[in-house]
């Protein structure tokens, strides 16, 4: 049987302000993207409580071991699931790439 969580809504508890941003930036320039927006944060939160391996880890998302990244709408949330709790570490535009460490080649890694 697939794991559950019993709670998701710590999940994206460090995400909140950006959420708050990003609807109001698109509810100035088009409210119906701004509901889109909305919706897709309520699957995604919806999906990971049901199915929080579901995400995959092929996407191109952060380089940190273990996470997932779970596609909603135009947006990808990438996370890590512990066996107990999923943690939210971004959420960003499918446009828009994952950012990845700055290393300095020469620095004698």
């Amino acid at each position: 049987m697939a794991e559950k969580l019993r709670d998701c809504s710590t999940a994206f508890q460090g995400r909140r302000q950006y959420i708050r941003r990003e609807g109001e930036y698109l509810r100035k320039l088009n409210p119906a993207a701004a509901r889109k927006f909305a919706l897709a944060i309520k699957n995604a939160k919806r999906t990971l409580s049901e199915f929080p391996l579901s995400g995959n880890r092929m996407h191109g998302g952060l380089q940190i071991s273990g996470s997932l990244t779970l596609v909603v709408g135009d947006y990808l949330l990438d996370y890590l699931y512990d066996g107990d709790s999923v943690d939210v570490i971004l959420i960003r535009h499918g446009r828009m790439l994952a950012p990845t460490p700055d290393l300095d080649v020469d620095s004698g890694l």
